[in-house]
């Protein structure tokens, strides 16, 4: 068996070998194991964008060319492809004719054709929740590192300046014993920012219109409007996905309603910030602050007006990534795969429909 992994500096490739070649050597029917490792130029600028579609239809959030891919195929020797980022667009399926699973090490297979998958009877594994803890710790990281000036005195004190800005009661935040945290987005993060903003002694409030109250409530969070959850929350942080839905929700009227000691947070998708209603309301001191994992373009352009702001902590879309991220990813996917090839049901797989069916032709 023939397994092609396109792996990055992030997902490395020998890694996710390690943990299949451990699970499938269980079963003595698959035979010889065979691993073709591709370290796969994610993040090459320009190639990312986490904003709009790929050039193929069906695949979001990609980088590299699909050529490439195909290229590294040779024909139909390939019965496992696993990827992080590469595009697996149909016609990489298409040259792909012996392929029998995918697996995409990402909390959603936004890079994989999954509607030409379905139609050729290939499962599409995936790792939902995989960088949850990640992102949960790292938001409770950006909420301390604004309200208490970490990084604007590193920074400053980098520079050679021990500023006294940072000890003067104007420039002060809060503690967060009994404020108020507003999740918008109560998903597999959502849930753990609230579990971690308890144990600061915060309280907890959410919007998220797809949890029930019974759900919110069983965690100690309790669900409220959108415009309540606005008004309320001393911190508003996002943990929803990008759709037409979401996209710009957090404009010049939705931060109107904040309050002015507020921040904001977001380590989800910058397209759902207005950045320009966003730069405004923090240059005239309508919010308190805000801390800014992602942005509408990335990487964010060397131009950008919030740059210049002295009350926004930023960094580079990093929040997802740990060491455990990886190795994670590496036991869901090995596990699932040892599964399918036993014959029992994938736990993670985005399109179940597919398992029992027998591989069409496309």
């Amino acid at each position: 068996m023939l397994i092609l992994i396109a792996g990055d500096f992030f997902i490395k490739p020998s890694i996710l070998k390690d943990y299949i070649e451990k699970e499938l050597s269980k079963i003595k029917e698959i035979g010889p194991l065979h691993f073709r490792l591709l370290d796969w130029k994610f993040f090459r600028e320009g190639e990312i964008s986490y904003t709009g579609s790929f050039k193929t239809t069906g695949v979001r959030e990609a980088a590299g060319s699909p050529d490439d891919l195909i290229k590294e195929i040779r024909g139909g020797e390939v019965e496992v492809l696993i990827v992080h980022g590469a595009p697996v667009t149909r016609e990489v399926m298409e040259a792909a004719r012996g392929l029998k699973v995918i697996g995409c090490t990402r909390g959603g297979p936004v890079n994989v054709d999954v509607k030409a998958a379905t139609e050729r009877g290939i499962p599409v594994l995936y790792t939902p929740g995989r960088n949850a803890d990640a992102v949960a710790d790292f938001t409770m990281g950006l909420i301390l590192a604004e309200l208490r000036n970490i990084a604007r005195a590193h920074d400053s004190l980098r520079q050679g300046f021990w500023n006294l800005d940072y000890n003067r009661y104007e420039c002060l935040g809060f503690e967060l014993k009994n404020r108020v945290l507003g999740i918008i987005g109560l998903g597999h993060i959502g849930t753990k920012v609230a579990e971690r903003a308890k144990g600061f002694g915060m309280k907890v409030i959410a919007y998220d219109p797809y949890v029930s109250a019974k759900k919110a409530s069983a965690i100690g969070v309790r669900l409220v409007p959108l415009r309540s959850l606005l008004k309320r929350s001393d911190v508003v942080s996002l943990h929803c996905r990008l759709t037409e839905e979401t996209k710009g929700m957090i404009d010049e009227r939705a931060i109107s309603l904040m309050k002015p000691t507020a921040i904001l947070v977001n380590t989800s998708r910058g397209g759902i910030i207005d950045t320009e209603a966003l730069y405004r309301a923090l240059s005239e001191g309508r919010i308190a602050g805000a801390a800014l994992d992602v942005y509408e373009r990335e990487p964010l352009e060397k131009d950008s007006p919030l740059l210049k702001l002295h009350n926004i902590t930023l960094t580079s879309h990093i929040a997802g990534y740990s060491k455990d991220v990886v190795h994670r990813c590496g036991r869901m996917i090995a596990s699932d795969l040892r599964r399918f090839f036993e014959g029992k049901a994938p736990r993670y797989v985005y399109n179940p429909e597919v398992l029992g069916r027998k591989k069409g032709k496309g």
